[in-house]
Formats: C-alpha cells, structure tokens, sequence
C-alpha cells in the first residue's frame, strides 16, 4: 500500500509584516492570499487600511519567495488595480489576473425609479479577481529555476479543467484535434512563427484558464470542524438560507447562528485549485492573511506544508480547527486512494 505525506502547518497570531520578518530568504515555495479589499466591507475598519496597498508587506513577501515563486492575491474588482501596482513596485512580475466567477451575489443598487424609472447605480456582482504575480527567476531559463528551486513554472497537467467539471463555464464536451496556424505554414510542418490554435485534447481535461468558477461555500462547509465551537449570532446575512436564526439581535432583525463568523470565506475547492497550480510538490504554502483559514485547510488537503498569519485573535481557534479538520479529511482521502493503489498493484 502506497504512503502519502502528511503536511505540516502553523498558524500565528501575528501582525504579517512583523512575523513575515522571521521567514528566511528564499524559504516559501508560493503564497496564496485573500487580502483586505479595502472596500470598508460592512463599514469595517480592517477592510479599510490600506494594508493591500502596502509595497514593503509585498517586499517582505518577494524576500522569502525562492526565485521564480507565484503569488496569488485577491482583490475587489474596483481596487485590485492598486493591490497589483502595490505588488508589481515590489518587484514582482504581474503573470496573468485570475477571475473567480459565482452567481449567487446580490445585486448593490440604488433604486432611480420615480426619477429614471428603471435605471440604477451598480451591477450584479459574479467575479472576484485574483493577480498572479512571480518572482524574476535567476537561473536563466524557467527549465533551468524549476530543475533548480522547483519554482518558476505552473501545474498546469495537475489544474486542466475535467470534463463536465461546473469550474470551465464554456462547452463541456470533449474538443476535438485540431491545428491552426495564423502565418509560416510550411506544407505539413509548423515553422517557428506558427501560432497553435487549438491542441490535441487531453483525456485528463482542458488546459486551466485563468477563470475559476464555483459556488461560494455553504454553511456546511464553512463550519467543518468547528464542533467543538461554540454557537454565535452574526456572520453576513447573504448566507442565512442555510444556518439557523434566531430573533437575538439588538435591533429586532434575525440573525444567522454560526461557528465560522469571517464575513468572506472563500471556497476550499478554489484555493486547493490555486495552490496546486503554483505550489510544487511537498513545496511550502505562505498566507499572510489567513482569515478563517481556507488557504491553510486547502493547502492542507492537497499536501502541502503552509503557514499563516492572523492578526485577529478570535479566528485562531476557527484556523485551528479548519486545519484538523483538513488533516483528518486528507488522511481520509489518501487512505481511499492508497487502498485502491494497492488493490490495483495486487491484480
């Protein structure tokens, strides 16, 4: 029976910049992250700060990464320009901007009729971008950074979209073979100016494109792990469909009964997508704004060892028991595999 690794993790509660500082150079593999969007989300105060926009933060973050690491750093579709200049002054090199896409937020509208019957003053929102930036490689070549440090490339056979899988929005059935070249075609041959306009298609799915999309998670999801915790009124009124409420507030309205009470939880299954994309293997995960914990949970669950940075104490115990729960779902996970490994090897 096959043998899988358990990874190791550690969560401080800890202001990023200052804890960032005792990371050695060139130690962290990738960093995936879901920063404030300095948008004053529910008038708050810490997603009002500035802290996104903070060139030395990013500094220190380009310091520990080994040359040729990916960073990976969520932003408000109206502010992440200023998270990826903030990134880029740092010294990063700006790859792509990822675009995580749902369809469940409610539309943040002023209301014209009377004055402009049926006009208003915002969209549906249905994206959360997300800049993917990487760190100058030093050996000459990506062949030569990945041989090296393992870093500089992304995971792209780990990260292809299955078919049928609900990530890929566009058409689900299986492309067939195909080439096209845009000039320099030289009889049945590609010359070096040929563009390749579609590939033969790979059985284990299409190549990753730089959209995601996927539900936000559910209260089930959320709170796995967190038994042990005690019950709270608060958390965002958008998820109350599926917690309990209770008439405890002190203006009258219902609130949403929850363990994990971080206003923005992102999906488990996007950032295990994220951090397989650009973590190489048994490679080590940075978060400097762990939240609840869903990039350490999914950094968890697809074996990477990770480390994350909390300044707000009360998350700490949901960060922890996100984390065993991750552990134990991939001993899980890794068993069933295994089994299966060794029931094929005994054939």
């Amino acid at each position: 029976m096959s043998k899988y690794r358990i990874a190791n993790w550690r969560a401080h509660n800890a202001n990023n910049l200052d804890a960032i500082k005792d990371l050695a150079d060139n130690s962290i593999d990738s960093i995936v992250t879901d920063p404030p969007y300095e948008i004053a989300f529910m008038n708050s105060d810490w997603d009002n700060s500035g802290q996104a926009y903070n060139e030395q933060l990013w500094r220190e973050c380009l310091r520990v990464l080994k040359p040729g690491g990916h960073l990976i750093a969520f932003g408000a579709t109206r502010t992440i320009h200023r998270t990826t200049s903030a990134i880029e002054a740092s010294g990063f090199e700006i790859r792509d901007l990822i675009s995580w896409l749902y369809f469940s937020g409610f539309p943040k509208s002023h209301n014209l009729d009377g004055e402009w019957s049926g006009f208003g003053t915002g969209l549906k929102p249905a994206q959360e971008p997300a800049v993917l930036a990487r760190k100058p490689i030093e050996q000459g070549s990506i062949a030569k950074q990945v041989l090296s440090t393992g870093t500089g490339a992304l995971n792209i056979d780990g990260c292809r979209f299955g078919y049928g899988d609900a990530c890929w929005i566009g058409p689900q059935e299986k492309p067939h073979w195909e080439i096209g070249t845009s000039r320099g075609n030289v009889g049945h041959k590609l010359s070096e100016s040929s563009q390749i306009i579609n590939t033969c298609p790979n059985d284990i799915g299409r190549w990753p494109a730089n959209i995601y999309q996927c539900a936000k998670p559910s209260r089930a999801e959320r709170d796995a792990g967190l038994e042990h915790l005690h019950t709270i009124g608060g958390g965002s009124y958008e998820f109350s469909r599926d917690v309990t409420l209770q008439d405890n507030s002190p203006n009258g309205r219902q609130q949403p009964q929850v363990k994990n009470f971080h206003p923005t939880v992102k999906p488990i299954k996007l950032m295990r997508w994220l951090c397989r994309l650009i973590t190489p293997p048994s490679g080590t995960v940075l978060d400097p704004f762990a939240g609840s914990g869903t990039t350490l949970a999914a950094a968890i669950l697809e074996g990477f060892d990770v480390i994350g940075f909390e300044l707000t104490a009360e998350y700490m115990p949901i960060i922890e028991g996100r984390c065993q729960w991750a552990i134990e779902e991939y001993k899980r996970e890794n068993a069933q595999l295994s089994m299966l490994d060794w029931m094929e090897a005994s054939k």
